[in-house]
């Protein structure tokens, strides 16, 4: 069977993994990567580490000018690897080879890692190999959001518990993880696009060597101190400080270390939604791609969302419509916009307390 995706021929084997599911998530990683061979002068050489089908790193190659280099250590997939570069007429080179060994001993300017499940065991070695660019998914969402805490300690050595916003902590605890790996060789990281969509966090980084930026890199690493009760959270860098009650007089649940800095850089984003019309694909998914990357393009730079939902059940009334919530915020002031995992969520810089009042004072005027 052979399917088409953007550019690409991908032939199917029932013996190697091909996840149709996946294919709107690789349209925006064929963007991101247009993005970043327009910004390089030389041509980006790439490992698609962990590569299946082939498939992401073939459009890379076709649709972003891309150099890749394929590796996967299952031995059927390096065969069909081979007969999907012949047939979209390309030749790389094929690595039939464990991913950390080959990532240790060699060097690339981008990395891709699509595991099945965890990216924990290959997110060092990636960081040592990779010169300028790595790509992340990570579909073990219940260790990442909080699900799963004992999950979270042994993968990403943090403390995590489920919030209303967990598609957000689930990316923030993959971050962070991702920059801890990235400072122990000496590099900074900075975020490019990310998102959490489905049963899925994709993290899109650009990495910097150097020893002060991989120091300073931590004033964005840190611990969210969440209330259970009220809603509250606050957060603090890894500073040695922390808080131990609420202002409600309930005890925080400390969280992390996560990821506290920027989950997108907006001329990245602005760059790939100003590319969607030469994708490949149709008109239909030109359009879901502009919305989606227009809501990750709007949404504020402020830590840890809330859900109408979950307000509205703290107060004991109904949800107002989330786009009322935003307008009312804005009429006063603060920050307020939606997000990008959720269709009742939303971001402000404004308090809980704040946001409560404006949900009650909404519900009266009903």
């Amino acid at each position: 069977m052979i399917v088409k995706e953007g550019k690409a021929r991908i032939k199917l084997d029932k013996d190697v993994f091909y996840n149709p599911k996946m294919t709107f998530c690789r349209h925006l990683d064929v963007l991101a990567y247009r993005v970043i061979a327009k910004d390089e002068s030389r041509e980006v050489r790439s490992l698609d580490a962990l590569a299946a089908t082939g498939v992401r790193g073939i459009r890379a190659c076709l649709e972003a000018g891309f150099r890749s280099t394929f590796n996967d250590k299952n031995p059927r997939a390096v065969e069909l690897i081979k007969e999907n570069l012949k047939l979209n007429e390309i030749e790389a080179e094929v690595f039939n080879r464990d991913a950390v060994a080959l990532m240790r001993e060699s060097r690339f300017t981008h990395i891709d890692l699509d595991p099945f499940g965890s990216p924990t065991e290959f997110i060092d070695a990636a960081c040592l190999s990779a010169l300028k660019y790595l790509s992340v998914t990570a579909t073990d969402t219940a260790a990442l959001c909080g699900s799963a805490p004992v999950a979270g300690l042994r993968k990403y050595a943090i403390y995590a518990e489920k919030t209303e916003f967990y598609p957000e902590l689930g990316l923030r605890t993959l971050i962070g993880k991702i920059v801890r790996e990235a400072t122990k060789y000496d590099k900074a990281v900075e975020v490019l696009v990310s998102w959490a969509r489905e049963h899925y966090y994709r993290v899109h980084v650009k990495l910097r060597r150097s020893v002060a930026l991989a120091g300073k890199i931590y004033e964005k690493v840190g611990y969210l101190f969440y209330c259970f009760k009220c809603g509250n959270r606050e957060w603090l860098p890894m500073d040695g400080k922390a808080l131990e009650k609420c202002r409600c007089g309930s005890r925080f649940v400390m969280i992390g270390p996560l990821w506290l800095g920027e989950l997108h850089n907006k001329v990245f984003v602005k760059a790939m939604i100003d590319d969607v019309d030469g994708m490949h694909v149709d008109e239909g998914t030109k359009k879901k791609l502009r919305k989606f990357l227009q809501l990750i393009y709007e949404e504020i730079d402020v830590p840890f969302g809330y859900t109408t939902h979950h307000i509205a059940m703290m107060l004991k009334t109904s949800p107002p419509q989330v786009v009322k919530i935003i307008e009312e915020l804005r009429s006063m002031g603060y920050r307020a916009s939606r997000v990008h995992y959720s269709g009742v969520g939303f971001k402000t810089d404004a308090d809980v307390e704040t946001i409560k009042n404006v949900v009650l004072a909404l519900n009266t005027q009903n």
